[in-house]
């Protein structure tokens, strides 16, 4: 009986010592850290049980990066091919690979269960940002505090410097000095903790994508506000068409006039502004003008018309909206050609239904020239199984999937620009 009554003690106690075996053990300093990624669903489950002080391996970065970026784009990633690799076909790892976060072996091998050395880590930081259409760049950049800077790869010099000026590296203090040690392999908290403050980031980049509006061109540098209004670094020429063009001080005809310009006239484009207007320098004097007084070359429109703006303010109304394989109105959800055939056919305009079809109407676009309205295909060689509305911005609003629904995306997230096969315009006038 004795015997008994200290197995079953011994049990209970094993018991209740159970969940904590069974929790994530990490170092002191990391504690704030893992929390933070814990409330914002960062953490994968099978992290929950690691030890989180040991080596972190390439297939351990993949479950960290692609629902972090599934979720920062509210859209689940859907792999085209299961056999990449010869070691491995892993869904996750596939998606990531298909991302352009992370690549394989020279042999076909992608060798999961390898740990990852830091300067490997910068690389997929950068690869993570550019998965998600955020492009950093070096400029200002340096990696000059660092004593052992000399000691990163050529080929990760880029990603360190790209690392070190967004922050997302701090370095490894060690006898006083600041280090990279680009060739050490990871802990699994020193990876998290660098992709925590890669995820912030993003993520705060990322609510202008997901927030865009429509607007007549495309902008390819950050965002910056002028009072309420959003600007969109940019770069480009472009042409008078009215005979008289204020200069202003804002981007509104409350401004203070700085200037005017003649038709005909060119000037440098240095930004986009949300309501339609753009940042322009002409002779020393930078300010805004009206973008409808604008035009891309003499006799070719610089904005959408107006027709074209409102069929994609339209489909922005239904952001939010189910999808739903073979839907065709708001009652009944979306699909994507279904999205493009309701707002369409609701302005008196003839669709065909599906997207492939869809492609044959209307007339080509070059990439560099979309406007608003346009309609963008994606899909594999010259099938297109995928269409949304273009909206201005380098953005898109679609009927993505059943779990993100109608939905806005940019047209630079890796797995659109893989499959974009090009674009249609439908109306000109």
């Amino acid at each position: 009986m004795k015997t008994f009554r200290a197995t079953l003690i011994l049990l209970l106690c094993l018991c209740l010592l159970l969940p904590y075996t069974c929790a994530a053990d990490y170092s002191a300093w990391f504690k704030s850290g893992y929390l933070e990624m814990e409330n914002l669903g960062l953490v994968p489950d099978s992290f929950k049980e690691f030890d989180l002080k040991q080596e972190i391996s390439r297939a351990e970065m993949c479950r960290l990066a692609v629902p972090a970026l599934e979720k920062i784009l509210d859209d689940e990633i859907t792999p085209s091919r299961t056999d990449y690799f010869s070691d491995t076909d892993d869904t996750v790892i596939l998606k990531a690979h298909e991302l352009g976060i992370v690549n394989g072996y020279e042999d076909g091998t992608f060798r999961p269960d390898r740990g990852l050395t830091r300067q490997e880590f910068f690389l997929v930081l950068v690869n993570f940002c550019r998965a998600a259409s955020f492009q950093p760049d070096t400029k200002n950049g340096s990696l000059a505090e660092f004593p052992d800077a000399g000691s990163v790869a050529a080929w990760a010099k880029e990603a360190a410097v790209i690392c070190v000026k967004y922050k997302y590296v701090n370095g490894s203090s060690e006898n006083g000095k600041l280090l990279l040690k680009p060739q050490s392999v990871l802990s699994r908290q020193e990876a998290m903790t660098m992709f925590l403050r890669c995820y912030k980031g993003l993520n705060e980049y990322y609510y202008y994508v997901k927030n865009a509006k429509v607007i007549a061109v495309t902008g390819t540098g950050s965002v910056t506000m002028v009072g309420d209004v959003t600007v969109t670094d940019t770069t480009g020429s472009m042409y008078v068409s009215a005979d008289k063009l204020n200069i202003r001080s804002i981007p509104s005809t409350s401004g203070k006039i700085l200037g005017s310009l003649i038709r005909n006239t060119q000037v440098s484009v240095t930004g986009i502004c949300g309501n339609g207007w753009f940042r322009i320098s002409h002779k020393g004097t930078t300010g805004f003008v009206a973008g409808e007084y604008l035009t891309a070359a003499p006799g070719t429109p610089a904005v959408a018309t107006s027709r074209a703006v409102g069929l994609a303010n339209q489909a922005l109304a239904f952001v939010g909206y189910p999808y739903v394989y073979g839907g065709k109105s708001p009652s009944g959800g979306f699909d994507c050609s279904g999205l493009v055939y309701y707002v369409f056919t609701q302005n008196g305009i003839s669709m065909k239904r599906v997207a492939n079809d869809q492609m044959t109407q209307g007339t080509p676009v070059e990439y560099a020239n979309l406007l608003a309205g346009d309609l963008v295909f994606f899909g594999y060689g010259n099938y297109a199984d995928h269409v949304g509305i273009y909206i201005g911005n380098g953005n898109f609003v679609h009927a993505s999937n059943p779990r993100s629904g109608v939905r806005v995306s940019a047209m630079t997230e890796t797995y659109y620009a893989r499959k974009y096969l090009g674009a249609r315009r439908i109306v000109t006038d």
